[in-house]
């Protein structure tokens, strides 16, 4: 009934206040605002949001073009996009069928199902398990990725090719890993005999009545991504479909997604949704966790799960307010100039600020006698890969600094903004001042933020992107002064008719280096500026991206020789001493290039 509808969908601040429930076109009008407008702010191309309450669809439109050149329009009905990581969802559902039928077990070594690889036994008796699987907490390093587009692999043989290091003991932090949860659709293939894909089309989709989506690469039936200038991509898929490279679907499957999940419809499984939803990890009792996929995202009080997807040129955003039986999901079509799409963020949380009762944030007590000092220090995200090609993240994301006061509270910059306060009100645990979120120290050297998928490590100043990018401006000042010094020497001394004085080949050597060195550095700057459209070429192994990465090699060879050439020049006095010194400036940036290449993985065979 509309009117039961709308009453379940605004919630009064006061039982005792009657309040009369708004008409439904409010609610549209307010979407209708939301996303038209930053539509034309972002430039993006085409958006589909829906909105379900109380089992019925309360919004459910399409704005814009699938196909902005043939002017195709957005319809929430047929236009399908890339769910990208929404994809976990129906992975963690799959896996939880299983686990009820007694064929998986959430508690058992991965290892004891696998037949034709092994996960690495780094942490002796503590094996990852597929509950780890489930809420990141496995341990994995950040995934590899480069190439993964070029050569779709079938997913066992892609999960045994490109195992990332375990980085961590499982169960000590959340830490995203699109190859963990890869790695849970891979046990479904293995346990129940059928291909993943076909496994989650026949008990996830069609149960719920999802005929219009698609689980294998190149199912977008013509809707275009584009970029932040506007320019469309290609790139559908990648390795590891269990993890959401390449399925698509529509705004009215992922509606019927959404009922089923508010309902915790048996079709899905039963009990599986309630299992999903119900929080399965935290890093603190006092902090929002992870369900099985699902993320905790409190808002103003209201426990709100999420889900996203991102894929080059599209993004999507899932949101659950399980005790108030509303859903919201949102579609686009491009990146936008924010680079992910239109906030789902933004609009639900205009949908609770206006429709769900308003609270003040809680009222907290500082810890009497309570220190801080021992968290001090800088933090960086188990986001950031530690061996592979990803760690360049680490070289533009400033770590989080913790600064202690003395009456026990902390203040932080650059966790989710500027400079913040938090109040201790348990021991490691600290309440925003006027806010709502927390924070916890849960282990020595580990930062936690509730609802997110990733903790924060603390590192030391030799670990700092800082000093980092100091090496590095210090190689491209080097190397400038190698590639304009050198031949502006020349043409002098050739004008005047002298000869070269000492061994030429290493002033050319070094030449060379300073050039490999500002062509790396423009190359590879010019190609992480622009995120969307850097993410086709590491995924497709680009020529131009393998291309500068071979270059960075052989520039790390070329530091070594003119090393071995800077002492040389000094012990048998080749040349005149300020050319000495000029070689040995020059020397020194190739070194420092060599150092932030190693430390960020731009050299290796693995690449080259």
């Amino acid at each position: 009934m509309l009117l039961k509808l709308m009453t379940a969908l605004v919630l009064t601040a006061s039982p005792a206040q009657a309040v009369e429930p708004p008409a439904p076109q409010g609610l549209s009008a307010l979407v209708d605002e939301h996303v038209t407008t930053t539509m034309a702010e972002e430039k993006i191309p085409g958006v589909a949001v829906t909105v379900v309450a109380d089992g019925r669809l309360v919004v459910h439109k399409g704005y814009g073009w699938a196909d902005a050149e043939r002017r195709v329009p957005v319809d929430p009905e047929r236009t399908r996009f890339l769910i990208g990581s929404e994809t976990k969802l129906f992975t963690a559902q799959a896996a939880l069928q299983l686990a009820r039928a007694g064929e998986l077990s959430l508690d058992a070594d991965v290892n004891s199902y696998l037949k034709t690889f092994q996960v690495r036994d780094t942490y002796p008796g503590r094996p990852v398990t597929l509950r780890h699987l489930l809420t990141h907490t496995a341990g994995f390093d950040e995934d590899y990725v480069v190439g993964s587009a070029s050569d779709i692999l079938p997913l066992g043989e892609a999960l045994a090719a490109h195992q990332p290091e375990r980085v961590r003991p499982p169960g000590t932090g959340v830490s995203y890993s699109n190859y963990g949860v890869a790695l849970a659709g891979y046990l479904v293939q293995t346990v129940s005999g059928t291909p993943f894909e076909e496994y989650v089309k026949r008990q996830v989709f069609e149960p719920l009545g999802m005929h219009d989506s698609v689980m294998t690469c190149g199912g977008l039936r013509g809707t275009k991504a584009y970029l932040v200038d506007g320019t469309p991509t290609s790139v559908d898929c990648a390795d590891f479909a269990a993890s959401g490279a390449g399925p698509a679907s529509t705004a009215a499957d992922m509606a019927l997604y959404l009922k089923a999940q508010l309902s915790r419809d048996v079709r899905a499984g039963a009990g599986v949704a309630a299992e999903m939803q119900r929080r399965q990890y935290s890093e603190h009792p006092s902090l929002a966790g992870m369900g099985f996929m699902w993320e905790e995202r409190p808002y103003k009080g209201h426990r709100l799960l999420f889900k996203g997807g991102d894929m080059p040129g599209m993004h999507t955003y899932m949101f659950l307010l399980p005790e108030q039986g509303i859903g919201v999901h949102v579609m686009s079509n491009g990146d936008g100039t924010s680079r992910h799409g239109l906030d789902g963020f933004a609009l639900v949380e205009k949908i609770i600020d206006r429709y769900l009762p308003e609270s003040a944030p809680p009222k907290v007590s500082a810890l009497a006698g309570a220190s801080s000092r021992a968290y001090e220090g800088w933090y960086q995200s188990s986001g950031v890969s530690r061996g592979s090609l990803l760690k360049v993240q680490a070289l533009t994301d400033t770590p989080v600094r913790v600064t202690a006061d003395a009456d026990g509270s902390v203040v932080t910059t650059g966790l989710g903004g500027g400079e913040k306060r938090w109040i201790q009100v348990e021991p490691g645990v600290f309440q925003q001042e006027g806010g709502w979120s927390r924070i916890a120290f849960p282990e020595p050297g580990q930062l936690a933020l509730g609802g997110q998928t990733v903790v924060f490590d603390r590192i030391g100043w030799l670990e700092h992107s800082w000093l980092h990018l100091g090496l590095l401006a210090w190689a491209v000042l080097a190397s400038a002064i190698a590639v304009i010094a050198y031949p502006v020497a020349l043409a002098v001394r050739m004008t005047r008719g002298r000869t070269m004085r000492g061994p030429w080949v290493w002033r050319l050597a070094a030449w060379l280096g300073g050039v490999a060195v500002m062509v790396f550095v423009a190359g590879f700057g010019s190609l992480i500026a622009d995120e969307g459209r850097a993410l086709p070429l590491v995924l497709q192994g680009a020529p131009a991206l393998i291309g500068l990465l071979v270059l960075a090699t052989l520039t790390v060879a070329l530091s070594a020789t003119l090393l071995a050439g800077a002492v040389l020049a000094w012990w048998r006095r080749w040349w005149r001493p300020w050319a000495r010194l000029g070689y040995t400036l020059v020397t020194t940036g190739l070194v420092a290039f060599a150092a932030v290449a190693f430390l960020y993985n731009f050299v290796g065979l693995s690449y080259t």
